[in-house]
């Protein structure tokens, strides 16, 4: 019922970007869009906030985007920071959910919590694809588990011999299993998340490189979606 309310909502906005709450994870409120320029940006009205929040807990922010993609923008995912609220998206018609993630570059290691797994989830759900997370314990590659090449196939990533940006790359660290992923963010960077220091990103060459597992793909990957990753890294370079 909420979704089709959200929807229609969206519909009867037009060429407008439609505006609404989620209040306590079950209820949307359509919001008036003040922004300047509604077509390409939306505000939500002050008096439908505070109105809101005297309905309930605010758990979502909703707005569209009539023309244009089915992943936040930069501006969206700075005020999804600010707000640390899920955001939700209509577009095509559709309903993206876009968790409230911490940002890509930056994050502290804690293995099971925000490590390369987490990395590779986080980013992913940014672009529209859900990768389930695993409960997962520290050293699992010497228990004789085969994490991610257990987990890959069957969430849609198939094995492939070129690389392109948003592919993920598995590495062996000191292992014969590959223990390690990151994503190919193009220039021969990529994105990831190692024990003992921040996120960020490296030139995939020379260590790297040397121990590359294998490199696989999204069967749904879209190349515009990789904009979502690259909007999410924009807030926190480094």
């Amino acid at each position: 019922m909420m979704k089709k309310q959200i929807l229609k909502h969206a519909k009867t906005c037009g060429d407008n970007e439609c505006c609404g709450l989620i209040i306590d994870n079950k209820r949307y409120i359509a919001c008036k869009n003040i922004a300047l320029d509604p077509q390409n940006n939306f505000e939500i009205s002050p008096d439908d906030w505070v109105g809101a929040e005297n309905q309930g807990e605010i758990t979502a922010i909703v707005h569209s985007h009539p023309n244009g993609l089915p992943i936040l923008s930069q501006a969206d995912q700075l005020f999804q920071k600010q707000t640390k609220l899920d955001w939700w998206l209509v577009c095509h018609n559709k309903i993206y959910q876009f968790n409230a993630i911490k940002p890509l570059l930056g994050r502290d290691f804690k293995h099971g919590v925000d490590d390369c797994l987490t990395m590779v989830i986080d980013a992913y759900m940014l672009t529209g694809i859900t990768i389930p997370n695993y409960e997962r314990q520290d050293n699992w590659w010497n228990k004789g588990q085969n994490l991610y090449l257990d987990l890959l196939p069957i969430n849609g990533f198939y094995q492939v011999d070129d690389i392109q940006e948003g592919d993920i790359i598995l590495v062996c660290l000191g292992t014969k299993v590959p223990n390690h992923a990151a994503i190919y963010i193009g220039n021969q960077m990529m994105l990831h998340h190692c024990p003992t220091r921040l996120s960020t990103r490296d030139l995939y060459n020379g260590y790297w490189l040397k121990y590359t597992h294998s490199i696989w793909r999204h069967k749904a990957w879209q190349p515009s979606a990789f904009m979502a990753i690259l909007n999410n890294m924009a807030l926190n370079l480094n």
